[in-house]
């Protein structure tokens, strides 16, 4: 494969999703987005070469918004409708089928919405240049119910809102690609394929009424710089466009490490939040290689919308994430004499 097959097949998935109207229902925004990759880039399954990885994300968004409703009595009532979300994920290298698999299971509750995505991955891996290249599709299954007993429409008798009680379940296909080095990382990621195109809800597994999934596109990468005046720092920019061609966000990390330990910086999403975060791999130089691989953090977004000003308003975003990785191969060392068309042929 030479990059000019990766440049058209590229093209194609951008090209693809321009042709495509959206609606409604989108992904879950992550502000740690760099440890969440596989979710929204199917290339991005096992980026963590050579290991098995778990990963898990919880997030608050907009906390301690509350919804004002009035009861049969007309007395006032609250009820908190904050989105919550949870991603567990976990990943691995499969050296005999020359990529990765991963498996994930997103809980994402969007005001009286409960939204259950689990997906199903592979990688297939590829070494060009100075990196690696990974391949990837998902399949996903999406649930989506809505809690009769809180939601509470001003008019009642609509039978299209009745019907939204209903739960329903949806098939999706998601595709990415992403190219990794030691410095810099690209990716391009879709995720609701079958959305795209699916308008008679043929790939609806039960129920008749949930909401539409938006095709969501993900344009990310990042770059490691090393301060040559003092190499213990390495400044890690990251940044990632969202779309689904009607509406758009950027999410933007102006990160730090220190000693391959330590790190945190700040990070802003458009017309959304401001957000600090810091984390640790506390025996990143550890010679425990049981503990090498632990990494946790944790970011706390300062809400910029009308969400953060008005009545009842939100206090903000929480997010935590804690992934652990070992390595489950080891390092393969080449020696002796033999022909360079087999020392150097690709052996992901």
């Amino acid at each position: 494969m030479n990059v000019r097959i990766i440049k058209v097949g590229i093209l194609a998935l951008v090209t693809m999703f321009f042709a495509t109207k959206s609606y409604a229902q989108d992904d879950v925004q992550f502000t740690l987005f760099p440890w969440a990759t596989s979710y929204y880039n199917a290339g991005g399954i096992g980026e963590q070469n050579n290991t098995l990885c778990f990963t898990a994300f919880y997030g608050s968004k907009y906390t301690a918004w509350n919804d004002v409703y009035y009861n049969d009595s007309g007395v006032e009532q609250k009820d908190k409708t904050a989105p919550q979300d949870f991603m567990l994920n976990i990943e691995s290298y499969l050296k005999k089928l020359h990529g990765s698999f991963g498996v994930s299971l997103v809980s994402d509750r969007i005001g009286y919405y409960q939204n259950i995505d689990v997906k199903l991955g592979y990688a297939y891996k590829l070494r060009i240049g100075g990196g690696h290249l990974g391949i990837g599709a998902q399949v996903a299954l999406f649930n989506q119910a809505i809690d009769a007993d809180k939601y509470r429409p001003l008019q009642e008798g609509d039978p299209t809102i009745d019907q939204l009680s209903e739960s329903t379940m949806d098939l999706d296909f998601n595709l990415g690609v992403l190219y990794k080095s030691d410095q810099w990382y690209a990716g391009v990621g879709v995720t609701k394929l079958v959305s795209a195109f699916d308008k008679n809800q043929k790939f609806r597994i039960s129920g008749d009424h949930g909401a539409s999934r938006n095709p969501q596109l993900y344009i990310h990468g990042g770059y490691t710089w090393v301060i040559p005046a003092n190499p213990n720092w390495e400044l890690m920019p990251q940044a990632m466009v969202k779309t689904d061609f009607k509406k758009f966000q950027v999410d933007v990390l102006a990160m730090a490490r220190y000693n391959g330990v330590f790190w945190g910086g700040l990070g802003y999403r458009f017309q959304d939040a401001v957000s600090v975060f810091f984390g640790a791999r506390p025996f990143f130089n550890s010679s425990n290689v049981y503990l090498k691989g632990l990494d946790a953090g944790i970011s706390y977004g300062f809400t910029t919308n009308v969400l953060g000003y008005r009545p009842n308003r939100g206090f903000g975003d929480i997010e935590v994430m804690i992934r652990y990785c070992f390595d489950i191969y080891k390092p393969e060392i080449f020696s002796g004499y033999g022909n360079t068309r087999y020392i150097y042929k690709n052996r992901y």
